[in-house]
């Protein structure tokens, strides 16, 4: 969704508008949106399959240059597989999405560019270099590919995203157990440059003086992001326990893995809030890519709800209470905005 000017003026942030005004603006807003993007949520029955282990990275394999090989040869092969997967999830059929303005060209783009990027991961895994390195060698590119498909409409980051979450997937489940915890941590990394808007803040906080509130407040919360959602989905796990989606019940560790992650993207893009000085990353990126992801992903909007109220009493608990009021505002608007005021009003 792209804003004009006077729109972007809008959305400035609660420091130049009343907080109220602000937070009726935002809601008037996601409401219109949910209404439009809510009408079509189809139901699957899909399972990932993603463990994290402690493991030596650089622990000899004397079968892991053959299967890098035979991955790498078979990426265009995943990339279809996978992209089909992403078109069950979304309930599209490629055949005739066109009509929804979505061009061949732009979606060949798309395969391609998550294959090349795989193509560059598997090298790096061949050569046994630690996973931290792809944040040196792919994690600039990985941010660009990222600005890319950010740039047109929210639809296009989603796809990105599932697109190179399914190629992960199959990658992954043709290793063997052994390669499979080894690769994850790559998978790891660069799906958190993919997911996230690291690469913004990063940015804005490069503009920002040493002294200035907003970067205070950001400096403190991102080395504690990781704890506090954990602390969250701990929370949101007492208070859901029959809850199921796509990955299985709440306390499966699929669903840990993906809710933690969620919780934290959630984090960044209130620091992404803060620096700016706007909610143009929630309305723009975020409120959009969970209204077409969670109803199909069968996330209810009463766990983001429990989320957001777990959160929220998280940041008051951890941050200093200056630290805690720079983004009391934007965790006000996020509580409203998917609230059932506008996510279950149709």
């Amino acid at each position: 969704m792209m804003f004009s000017q006077s729109q972007e003026q809008q959305n400035s942030a609660p420091s130049s508008v009343n907080r109220s005004e602000m937070t009726r603006m935002a809601v008037q807003w996601a409401q219109k949106y949910y209404a439009k993007a809510a009408a079509h949520s189809p139901r699957t029955s899909n399972h990932f399959f993603l463990e994290n282990h402690a493991v030596d990275v650089t622990e000899f394999d004397q079968d892991r240059s053959r299967t890098v090989a035979e991955l790498t040869k078979n990426l265009g092969l995943l990339g279809t597989l996978a992209w089909n997967k992403v078109g069950s999830i979304l309930g599209i059929e490629w055949n005739r999405y066109p009509v929804n303005k979505l061009r061949s060209d732009d979606t060949d783009k798309l395969i391609e560019d998550v294959s090349n990027l795989y193509h560059q991961a598997l090298e790096v895994f061949a050569q046994y270099e630690y996973p931290f390195r792809l944040s040196v060698s792919l994690g600039k590119e990985a941010v660009k590919l990222r600005r890319k498909y950010s740039q047109t409409e929210p639809l296009m980051l989603v796809l990105l995203q599932l697109q190179f979450h399914y190629i992960g997937r199959m990658l992954l489940e043709w290793m063997s157990m052994k390669e499979r915890t080894v690769f994850f941590l790559y998978f790891k990394t660069l799906e958190d440059y993919l997911y996230s808007p690291l690469g913004e803040v990063n940015d804005l906080a490069a503009q920002h003086l040493s002294d200035s509130p907003a970067l205070i407040a950001v400096q403190q919360l991102l080395p504690i992001l990781t704890t506090i959602a954990n602390q969250v989905y701990h929370k949101v796990q007492d208070l859901n326990t029959g809850h199921r989606s796509i990955s299985g019940n709440v306390k499966n560790h699929i669903l840990e893995y993906s809710s933690t992650r969620d919780i934290e993207l959630f984090q960044i893009y209130l620091c992404w809030c803060v620096l700016e000085n706007s909610l143009r990353p929630i309305q723009r990126e975020l409120f959009p890519m969970c209204v077409i992801l969670y109803p199909r992903l069968h996330i209810s909007w009463k766990l983001v709800q429990d989320m957001l109220d777990a959160m929220s009493e998280e940041f008051e608990k951890r941050l200093l209470p200056q630290n805690f009021a720079v983004f009391s505002p934007y965790l006000q608007v996020l509580a409203e905005i998917f609230s059932n005021q506008v996510v279950q009003t149709v």
